[in-house]
């Protein structure tokens, strides 16, 4: 049987729930013993990416990329980090903002698989699409 990197991700993260920072040391370091034994130390960015997801999941921890023409300021950070926190019933919110020169104006949320477009261009299609035209 075949363990996938969702599976290695969750395992990890149970072994090392609640533990202190030296056991957690020892179990990461046994973990990555056994993919090398095992020959899928390939799996590890797979792996870690995955426990982040777990990790932010059990914790109430949501990413989330903003996309803006300019880097946003701590204002809109402010009212982003509200939004998504009531939105997603989070306890934290991590916002990393991308500065992308295309967008015209306003923002694009991506929060997992989720895109809010709030940009110039994506309420124009909105409205356009609304009118038929």
């Amino acid at each position: 049987m075949r363990v996938t990197s969702a599976q290695y991700a969750k395992s990890l993260y149970e072994v090392t729930a609640d533990k202190s920072h030296g056991e957690v040391d020892v179990l990461v370091s046994n973990f990555v013993k056994v993919l090398a034994k095992n020959g899928q130390m390939k799996m590890k960015n797979e792996i870690l990416r995955k426990f982040e997801t777990v990790f932010n999941l059990k914790n109430g921890i949501v990413m989330a990329e903003v996309k803006s023409r300019e880097k946003l300021s701590a204002e809109m950070i402010e009212k982003l980090t509200g939004f998504i926190k009531d939105k997603y019933k989070a306890e934290k919110v991590v916002i990393e903002n991308r500065v992308d020169e295309k967008i015209q104006g306003g923002v694009i949320v991506k929060v997992g698989d989720e895109i809010f477009d709030a940009s110039v261009s994506g309420q124009l299609k909105k409205m356009k699409n609304i009118l038929g035209k």
